[in-house]
């Protein structure tokens, strides 16, 4: 009787195992809908993978692949509430970026629904502020070869929504077109 109840629960414990497995790989191929202020959405491509954000004032964030393995370059995706002038926030970003390779792209504008969506895309060397955020006196790290694909989303009544996908200019490049149908389609 003890063999026949080892053997059952050894059967049961793989089953349960393959069942858990199967679950977690559904679940990565999935995407993910991100409501934004609860007056649109965001449905994230399932390539780009939930990550930790790294600041408390991030709301989501993910991090964005150029090919497959933990070496592929990645770029972080990351969506917040915020404030300011949109004029304002793109030339901020667009300072975050220097170098003779500079290149800083026409603001595009679109409507989605009743949503307003200014896009814009900046490439050569990104400034990133570590330990602390855009305003504080945090260390400044040089990445060459950078470039940003940047997205404000300004709902019916003027709140906007910050998506931004920071990286090494190849994997924003190989992730342009799915970033831009993601905030584009916010008020559909």
């Amino acid at each position: 009787m003890t063999r026949q109840f080892i053997a059952i629960a050894t059967t049961l414990t793989l089953l349960l195992a393959g069942t858990s497995h199967a679950d977690t790989a559904a679940t990565e191929d999935a995407t993910t809908v991100v409501s934004v202020f609860d007056l649109g959405k965001l449905v994230v491509p399932a390539k780009f993978k939930k990550a930790v954000a790294k600041s408390r004032i991030i709301q989501h964030e993910f991090a964005v692949k150029e090919g497959e393995g933990d070496d592929a370059p990645t770029a972080r995706l990351t969506m917040m509430p915020a404030g300011g002038g949109v004029d304002a926030n793109i030339s901020r970003w667009k300072g975050q970026f220097s170098g003779d390779n500079k290149k800083a792209g026409k603001t595009e504008a679109s409507d989605s629904g009743t949503w307003k969506v200014h896009t814009v895309k900046v490439s050569g060397q990104y400034t990133e502020t570590m330990g602390g955020g855009p305003f504080s006196g945090g260390r400044k790290v040089k990445r060459d070869d950078y470039a940003m694909l940047g997205a404000i989303l300004v709902e019916p009544k003027g709140r906007q929504y910050f998506v931004k996908m920071i990286g090494p200019a190849s994997v924003i490049e190989a992730n342009e077109k799915a970033f831009k149908e993601m905030v584009k389609n916010v008020g559909n």
